[in-house]
């Protein structure tokens, strides 16, 4: 379907038309499916993305082209001052940057707040009564870097991109998962280290099959059960992302805002 999306900050057209999907589509309607085929009744093995009838083969792909980046988790979770200043929109931008480490290494707390969708291209900071919906974080990320394009989990990238994931929470939380060079997605929660599982420890073959639902006994809710879409990412060129808002909902907002124009 086609969304007429809000023009912010940089962008200059009175109207651009992009083929994402308009209405986001529910998930987690099971803890362990078989994330082969939406249509496979049989449950994930322990720890696989597949039962077991489709770890013998699968007929659907997400294809590859040679530019996803590698599963490398010790690279984002070994050093603090990388791991709790990188959130899930840096690690599928595949972005560390230096201005994030310097900035926790100067602070005791490493009170640093992260790069946030929209903060370049001028949209407004994330409020607890801003629902973060589908088009609205969509229209944050072409905003900031509008060379994204919208894909399918069968397509595979052009040259030069490669495949991430948006799935949202709408009253608390957005999250981005990208597509590593194993076929497989990854993905790092806040200030949380990379991993390469679901909600339920599976393997993440099909980010719209797999469990997103982060919600625990006696926890706040945080269940990502809507899927906004796959988008290919430029990977051969510099992207643009700025910091804005707080790093937890708790903590108060930082005065000082960094703008990097950076790739990895």
């Amino acid at each position: 379907m086609v969304t007429k999306l809000p023009l912010r900050g940089n962008q200059t057209r009175r109207n651009r038309k992009v083929n994402f999907q308009s209405k986001a589509n529910r998930m987690n309607q099971s803890d362990s499916r078989c994330q082969c085929l939406s249509s496979c009744p049989n449950p994930s093995l322990p720890g696989e993305a597949f039962c077991e009838k489709h770890m013998k083969g699968c007929p659907r792909k997400a294809p590859l082209n040679g530019f996803e980046p590698k599963y490398e988790p010790n690279r984002w979770n070994d050093k603090k001052e990388v791991r709790t200043t990188h959130n899930c929109f840096s690690y599928a931008m595949n972005v560390i940057d230096s201005r994030q480490i310097k900035s926790c290494l100067q602070d005791e707390k490493c009170d640093v707040p992260f790069h946030q969708p929209g903060s370049v291209s001028g949209w407004p900071k994330f409020t607890n009564s801003d629902p973060k919906t589908c088009p609205n974080m969509i229209g944050r990320l072409l905003g900031d870097n509008p060379t994204i394009q919208p894909s399918a989990f069968e397509l595979k990238c052009p040259r030069g991109t490669s495949k991430i994931a948006l799935v949202v929470d709408e009253d608390e939380d957005y999250h981005f998962l990208r597509q590593d060079s194993n076929g497989l997605f990854s993905q790092k929660s806040g200030a949380m280290p990379v991993k390469n599982v679901d909600a339920k420890g599976h393997k993440i073959f099909d980010v719209q099959l797999a469990n997103h639902n982060f919600t625990r006994k006696n926890d706040d809710p945080l269940n990502y059960d809507r899927f906004c879409g796959y988008m290919c990412v430029p990977r051969d060129r510099p992207l643009f992302l700025k910091t804005g808002g707080a790093k937890r909902k708790h903590r108060k907002l930082l005065k000082t805002k960094k703008k990097s124009k950076k790739s990895v």
